[in-house]
């Protein structure tokens, strides 16, 4: 990539015009609905608190003996609980949540970028491939105007029956390659509908930044998200403690405090319920009421299946990091197989640009022998040819050096200016 500098010289002049329909492409709109469904997602595991309503109602029916004792017995009961969720920190199953909605968040922005790589190096080959077709079909053109004056030579110098036919085969070839470069103009008009301007200059291409490779940062992603299923699987070994502070100002009122070891988040309740609670009884001794109660509760779980998930979960991490060192070790070999591609394709660019300008200096020394008589009209034709087929082989050249770079670009996952301001 020693004359990769060299690049926007080679090119036209920057403008954003060119790659302007790919902002309206559905795959780009598809891969930013996703980006923004995931970035959705993880502002709703971060947020810092929920709110939740729960009401009851419910009717009795009784039999009761005696039959007096039915009517001093509640028909129905209700109730009303809202509860305040706090997230004052992300923590243990929460704290999973949210860094699984930061992986799923980095894994949509990752295929956004993957799609517009992608896109960015359709356009500009769509681009070419119509500045090729245009091109070709001056070639095929001009090849035909060729044909028809070797065709017309043989006649006036009255050629040989061979001859004759030989011409006439040309003339014929030349006609059915017009109109193959014809139907291609065509369909490269049609290939670069949706993708690319026609009429407007495609942007520079500047050299790519060489950021981490797409591949190695999916590995990592992949990686992130196994030590997650560690974390979880060994938590799940531990035991549990949750504790609750209740408090009753009324028998009818119920307001509460609760906390769990699994996410340490606080849980503000508030109870309204009818009918209200009765006072305990005491036999032959009286009765009472609760004020506050502090509840603790341990819970540990042992299964085998615990322990074998756990294990589950650490092969997957060491699968994912196997993979992580395969895809690092596949990446330095794809990065210089891919900048030799570049620097291959700029040594044929080079000397395309050659050939090009020997094929103009020979156009220009056919017509100062023609205006002395040395050359024929028709070696001129010849070398016009040679001129125009030369510079279809440097446009090749050109687009075939743009491809290996914007490669580059997809092997990055860097997206161009021009495709996303």
């Amino acid at each position: 990539m020693r004359r990769l500098l060299l690049l926007p010289f080679l090119l036209p002049a920057l403008a954003q015009g060119a790659l302007a329909p790919l902002a309206e492409h559905p795959l780009k709109r598809q891969a930013e609905a996703l980006w923004l469904a995931a970035r959705k997602a993880l502002e709703a595991q971060e947020g810092p608190l929920a709110l939740q309503v729960q009401g009851q109602y419910g009717r009795f029916g009784y039999a009761c003996t005696p039959e007096r004792l039915c009517s001093s017995l509640p028909g129905t009961a209700g109730s009303l609980s809202l509860s305040l969720v706090l997230t004052p920190f992300p923590f243990g199953d929460v704290e999973d949540g949210v860094e699984r909605a930061r992986i799923g968040l980095r894994r949509a922005e990752l295929a956004y970028r993957k799609t517009l790589t992608a896109l960015q190096l359709q356009a500009v080959l769509a681009y070419g491939n119509y500045r090729q077709a245009l091109l070709g079909l001056q070639v095929a053109e001009k090849a035909l105007e060729l044909a028809q004056k070797s065709l017309e030579a043989a006649r006036r110098r009255q050629a040989n029956p061979k001859e004759l036919r030989e011409a006439e085969l040309s003339l014929e070839e030349a006609q059915n390659r017009q109109d193959e470069a014809r139907r291609n103009l065509e369909l490269s008009r049609r290939a670069a509908q949706g993708l690319v301007d026609l009429e407007a200059p495609l942007p520079g291409i500047p050299p790519p930044r060489g950021t981490l490779p797409l591949g190695v940062e999916e590995a990592r992603l992949a990686v992130a998200e196994a030590r997650i299923g560690v974390r979880a699987a060994a938590r799940a070994l531990l035991p549990t403690l949750q504790g609750s502070l209740l408090l009753y100002p009324s028998d009818n009122d119920t307001l509460a405090l609760s906390l769990s070891s699994r996410t340490l988040q606080p849980t503000l309740s508030y109870v309204r319920q009818d009918p209200a609670r009765p006072p305990s009884v005491v036999p032959n001794a009286g009765s009472y009421r609760t004020k506050e109660e502090l509840r603790l509760s341990l819970t540990l779980t042992l299964s085998p299946g615990l322990l074998a998930s756990l294990e589950a979960a650490q092969a997957q991490e060491r699968a994912a990091e196997e993979a992580l060192r395969a895809a690092e070790d596949q990446a330095r070999v794809q990065e210089e197989s891919l900048k030799g591609a570049v620097n291959a394709a700029e040594a044929a660019l080079a000397l395309a640009e050659k050939r090009r300008e020997a094929a103009r200096k020979a156009l220009e020394e056919g017509r100062k022998r023609l205006e002395l008589g040395l050359e024929s009209p028709l070696g001129l034709l010849q070398q016009e040819l040679a001129l125009l087929q030369a510079e279809l082989a440097l446009l090749q050249a050109e687009y075939a050096f743009k491809r290996s770079v914007l490669e580059l670009y997809q092997f990055y996952g860097e997206i161009l200016p021009e495709v996303n301001p």
